[in-house]
This record gives C-alpha cells, structure tokens and sequence, in this order.
C-alpha cells in the first residue's frame, strides 16, 4: 500500500492516547496535526486554510467534545471527514451522548491495525450530505 498522503488532526484531551495515535499515524505517512480538545481543534481548522482532510476525535472533552466538534466540522468544513473514538461501546456513545450510529467510530484501546483502517475507511467513505 502507497504512503497516506493526507493531513489528520488528532483531538483528546487525554495526551498519551493523542500521541499514540499521532505516532502511528505519522508511521502510516499521514501529515498529523494534534489538539488537546474542541476548542483548539475548530482554531486549528480556521488557520489551516483546506488543508485538513479528516479528523480523528475523541468523544468525550471537556469544553467542546467530539460530537459537537463533528457538527461544526460538518456545517463549517463539509469536506472534511471525522472518525469519532471512545473508551465506552458504541451503543453507550449512541444512547447517552447523541452520537448517530451510522458515523464512523473506533474503541479504545484500538491496536495500530484498527486504528489505520478506520482512518482508511473514513477518508474513503462517501461524504454525505
């Protein structure tokens, strides 16, 4: 498989799981940017002028969390995509925290091969409107 070529964002609050994930993901050829919550990531989008194309966020944070986060991404940067994670199951992030079952999404702990290919999936899904 060719290099990524891509530029991801990395957001949680929680900076061992952040750099993990960077580090695995810049071993896979991504560009990686990282913030520490919702709040810098949504500057982070502002400055970098298109040149994020997906974000891999934790859900759970204090200020702004993921699932607001993945709202405005999606009404301010409609082109860029968003792979949501999270220490509780999918049905518990689906029934308490409003999350839409259909988004992509990744447990943790997540192992380097799932971590690469949900980002994988997520960059190649369809966006949709």
């Amino acid at each position: 498989m060719p290099p990524a070529r891509e530029t991801l964002l990395v957001v949680d609050d929680e900076e061992m799981v952040r750099r993990l994930a960077a580090r695995i993901l810049l071993g896979q050829g991504y560009r990686v940017l990282e913030a520490g919550g919702g709040d810098e990531a949504v500057r982070m989008l502002q400055s970098a002028s298109g040149r994020i194309d997906g974000v891999v966020t934790d859900v759970a944070m204090p200020g702004i969390g993921g699932r607001q986060l993945g709202q405005t991404i999606s009404r301010c940067w409609p082109r860029v995509r968003v792979l949501y994670m999270s220490g509780f199951p999918l049905r518990r992030v689906v029934d308490e925290g409003g999350l839409d079952p259909t988004s992509p999404f990744l447990q943790k702990p997540f192992t380097t091969e799932q971590l690469t290919r949900k980002v994988r999936e997520m960059l190649t899904e369809p966006i949709q409107q």
